[in-house]
């Protein structure tokens, strides 16, 4: 086993990048853990993508074999690349997990002990080995953008559907950010309602408060539709869509969830604005 870790990565393809990555660096077992994680997530996520991507790569690649080698000379080698790309990843990564599984199952001994059979320690085998993931990763993303590229030539565009709503997570916190600088204002206004209600119920201004505060509640009604929007934003752009992956002409109109996403976000902000300006005149 730590010999096919040594030797994990060995295809010229990738050992031409292998000396000038960094290995990982961690300082104890649940760092390690936190990386191999990571790793697991990356490639889940992307074989998800892949699935959809040979369905259409497979249709594509006969389409040019028949009509147009140029560009089945830049889509189809680097096709076979990601492809390629994402077996290694799984197998270096796994090789690991056996790695240290092996060390968990071995009682006194530490990421620097000296495995049976080897002059290295667990760390030295796995800082080396995981070169191999990053490089591979990386002949991925560079087969991607060919295979982009490829497409382009013919004014097609290859769309991960994940890359387009991937920016909206940091969306959502920033706007949450905002809407909570609120909180202190509104926790002010229902004191007032209270009062109002329970205190002075019968005067105008009792009634002016009372508007506010069903004013309010439709306020929140739609910050809570475009956060809830935002946070089922993979389901919502992958039933859209049809899958993780499309393909389209340049002239294509953007997706229905992007378009709601630029004009959600406005209207959103715009009420976080009219919000606070009501409040300034509690």
């Amino acid at each position: 086993m730590i010999r096919v870790l040594v030797v994990a990565g060995a295809l010229i393809f990738f050992m031409d990048c292998a000396g000038r990555v960094k290995p990982w660096k961690f300082q104890d077992n649940p760092a390690l853990d936190v990386r191999i994680l990571d790793v697991q997530q990356w490639s889940e996520s992307v074989t998800r993508s892949m699935n959809d991507l040979d369905k259409i790569m497979k249709r594509e690649i006969r389409y040019y074999l028949d009509r147009d080698m140029r560009i089945y000379d830049r889509i189809e080698p680097n096709h076979e690349a990601m492809r390629i790309s994402i077996t290694e990843v799984d197998s270096v990564i796994d090789n690991i997990v056996s790695l240290c599984d092996l060390l968990k199952a071995s009682p006194g001994d530490s990421l620097d002990s000296v495995p049976d059979d080897s002059s290295s320690s667990y760390r030295d085998i796995i800082e080396s080995t995981s070169k191999d993931i990053k490089v591979a990763k990386k002949a991925y993303y560079r087969g991607l953008k060919k295979l982009k590229k490829g497409f382009r030539k013919d004014r097609r565009k290859l769309i991960f559907i994940e890359d387009e709503h991937a920016h909206y997570k940091k969306t959502l916190y920033d706007i949450k950010y905002k809407r909570e600088e609120l909180d202190s204002g509104l926790e002010r206004f229902n004191k007032i309602l209270n009062r109002a209600i329970f205190e002075d119920a019968g005067s105008s201004y009792s009634r002016h408060v009372r508007m506010m505060s069903k004013r309010f509640e439709s306020y929140e009604s739609k910050l809570d539709v475009f956060e809830e929007f935002l946070s089922d934003i993979d389901i919502i752009a992958h039933d859209e869509a049809g899958g993780y992956v499309i393909i389209t002409t340049s002239k294509t109109k953007p997706m229905k969830f992007m378009v709601k996403y630029d004009e959600g976000l406005e209207e959103y902000l715009d009420t976080i604005e009219d919000i606070r300006k009501a409040l300034e005149t509690i």
